[in-house]
């Protein structure tokens, strides 16, 4: 079993995140601070491919984003080759209660100096700005609050949202393999009952708001509950990609989402 961190082009990595002393906490904060979520990839029909220099053709290279198995992959290797031990991890979204759902989302669970915590920089909608304890606790980052809690068998990370608690994932410490993945992410970008299929979602979480793109609405939340919303035009979609999210597509990208939003 590999996971192709020695793939990896640590130093360009970096740079696109603009981080020059690497711990964990300072590049997990620039990962989130710099790289997008999207599923333009997914929109356009593709399903994204996972495997170490794709993801770096992609993120690193042409200054694109992904979602959580693309981010995670990614930042994962990263700390591997940082020497920081992290293991990858599953997990079901809870927002909005409901059935159980598959485990599509990935994040981890990094050690330093002795200690766990847990680090993930794909959830994109108002996800940790930074690793948090891995422990049951709150944790303040920046506006946002978090707590991480047990329910029965999982643990499961929560937002403090309009004074209330807010489910977003529920997770166990299984032990998961690259095919893990494969399966999640050809379910996540393939799947009719899947929110990335169908729909362009693009989101970007900062310390005080979350900028989001759903289809063609622009939506700016905050931890308050405040909600700003904007229906756009086809032509200021294309100008909000890489204007409020630095999302730089190829005439032939942008020609071809043209036809899907």
């Amino acid at each position: 079993m590999t996971w192709g961190a020695e793939e990896l082009d640590l130093d360009a990595y970096l740079r696109r995140i603009g981080v020059t002393e690497p711990t964990l906490k300072s590049v997990h904060a620039g990962h989130v601070a710099t790289i997008p979520f999207e599923n333009i990839e997914v929109v356009l029909g593709d399903i994204p491919k996972l495997d170490i220099p794709s993801l770096q053709a992609k993120i690193v290279d042409r200054d694109r984003g992904g979602y959580c198995f693309e981010h995670n992959l990614l930042y994962a290797a990263a700390l591997d080759r940082l020497g920081i031990p992290v293991q990858r991890l599953l997990a079901r979204p809870r927002i909005g209660g409901g059935p159980p759902r598959p485990r599509t989302h990935m994040m981890a669970v990094a050690e330093v100096d002795g200690r766990q915590w847990l680090t993930d920089v794909g959830w994109g909608g108002g996800g940790l700005l930074e690793p948090m304890p891995f422990e049951e606790g709150t944790m303040q980052q920046g506006a946002w609050t978090y707590r991480l809690t047990r329910v029965e068998e999982q643990w499961v990370l929560q937002s403090l949202t309009d004074g209330k608690w807010v489910d977003y994932y529920g997770f166990t410490t299984e032990r998961q393999y690259p095919v893990d993945y494969e399966v999640g992410n050809f379910y996540t970008a393939t799947a009719p009952t899947s929110h990335f299929v169908g729909r362009l979602v693009v989101q970007r979480t900062g310390p005080e708001f979350r900028q989001a793109l759903v289809g063609n609405e622009l939506v700016k939340a905050r931890p308050s509950g405040e909600i700003e919303k904007r229906t756009l035009t086809t032509d200021e979609v294309m100008d909000v990609l890489p204007g409020t999210f630095g999302i730089e597509l190829t005439d032939t990208e942008r020609d071809q989402l043209r036809d899907r939003i």
